[in-house]
């Protein structure tokens, strides 16, 4: 690979299928990127940061 995995974005990790690094990246999202939608835990893994809202679901058994 040309680039180093860690240094993708979400985005990139979906157009070339690296489906199991997504998974590690979004155990407990923090951040939507405001281009692509995508979910992670951290604001460097997208390429426009939103801060996530919590739905009221997210504790409905808390």
């Amino acid at each position: 690979m040309a680039e180093e995995i860690n240094d993708l974005k979400m985005c990139q990790l979906v157009a070339q299928g690296l489906m199991e690094e997504i998974d590690r990246r979004t155990t407990a999202p923090t951040v939507v990127c405001g281009k692509c939608l995508a979910k992670a835990n951290r604001e460097d893994q997208v390429h426009n940061p939103r801060p996530l809202k919590k739905s009221k679901l997210d504790n409905f058994w808390n």
